[in-house]
């Protein structure tokens, strides 16, 4: 199913649970979407279990899980290097590791 998000078309597809965006119509007027969201299209598919590896939370929908970065390294894509957390769990994590400053150092 298809919804408008931020003006653009996007819908569910990804094997990450992430959203897809509408890529514009084929030749026969049928509509075309993305295979990979643009995260995994960016750093490869992520690696993303079905509950939160820090209090266990079990998602009812991929999308209330994230892929963290053990090293606040987004370009570490290893799978060593990454762990699945709840939005709540994941927004603890960075702050109490100081997350961002980790990024631009």
């Amino acid at each position: 199913m298809a919804s408008n998000i931020g003006g653009a078309l996007y819908r569910k597809e990804c094997g990450c649970g992430n959203l897809v965006a509408y890529k514009g119509l084929d030749e026969q007027g049928r509509k075309r979407w993305k295979s990979r969201c643009n995260t995994c299209m960016k750093h490869g598919q992520r690696y993303k279990g079905l509950s939160c590896d820090r209090c266990g939370f079990v998602a009812e929908d991929p999308v209330q899980l994230d892929v963290d970065h053990i090293d606040a390294n987004p370009s570490n894509n290893d799978k060593s290097n990454t762990q699945t957390l709840c939005a709540n769990c994941h927004r603890l994590k960075t702050k109490k590791n100081m997350d961002w400053k980790k990024k631009s150092a």
